[in-house]
């Protein structure tokens, strides 16, 4: 199972214990000795985080801060799959939609993994590449972003209303793809209307 370059999010048991990493977040003493300041201070500023965040202690941060000095921390120590638990959680949805930007262009730029664990399935619905299914401490399946729209799959989490709305549209006769996220769809729709207008 690949994992590197992917963004994956877990579904099913929530004691997975990749994620019973909590950390206790010094940043400069967490953060290699030998790691230059620029490189930290370029990461904190990706996270929209200043240089200020260098001096404070886990104790005195909200866990929206907590949770990003450890993305901090990863990112800076090169870490080749990155682990978020409930990331989002705190976030408004313009700083969601800011994270979910960058989480994409790093996986892309420079193949580093995510593993996400959210009970927000929106926030991962047109994210991650894929869904890992966690029984009993172990991943048992991988189910692809594409199989988002399988049945089988509801048996595991709740169905999204995106997902909803799109297969209920198909069963009145609207020829509607698969789509993750809720602006693709209403350009659809739009499109569907301008094509119904015309003829």
């Amino acid at each position: 199972m690949e994992l590197k370059g992917k963004i994956s999010s877990i579904i099913g048991d929530d004691t997975f214990s990749l994620l019973n990493k909590k950390k206790e977040v010094y940043v400069l003493e967490s953060i290699n000795k030998y790691t230059k300041k620029k490189k930290i201070v370029e990461a904190l500023n990706m996270v929209n985080l200043n240089e200020d965040y260098l001096l404070r202690k886990s104790n005195d941060l909200s866990n929206v801060e907590y949770n990003k000095l450890l993305l901090v921390n990863d990112l800076v120590n090169k870490e080749k799959v990155i682990v978020l638990d409930h990331f989002e959680k705190g976030l408004c949805h313009k700083e969601k939609e800011y994270f979910k930007r960058l989480f994409r262009k790093i996986s892309k730029e420079y193949g580093i993994g995510f593993i996400i664990k959210t009970n927000d399935f929106s926030f991962c619905l047109g994210l991650v590449d894929q869904y890992l299914l966690v029984e009993e401490n172990e991943i048992v399946e991988v189910i692809n972003k594409k199989d988002i729209y399988d049945k089988e799959v509801y048996k595991y989490f709740d169905k999204h209303e995106l997902i909803d709305f799109v297969l209920e549209s198909r069963k009145k006769g609207h020829l509607l793809d698969d789509y993750y996220n809720a602006s693709d769809i209403l350009k659809a729709i739009y499109r569907e209307l301008e094509w119904d207008i015309l003829l």
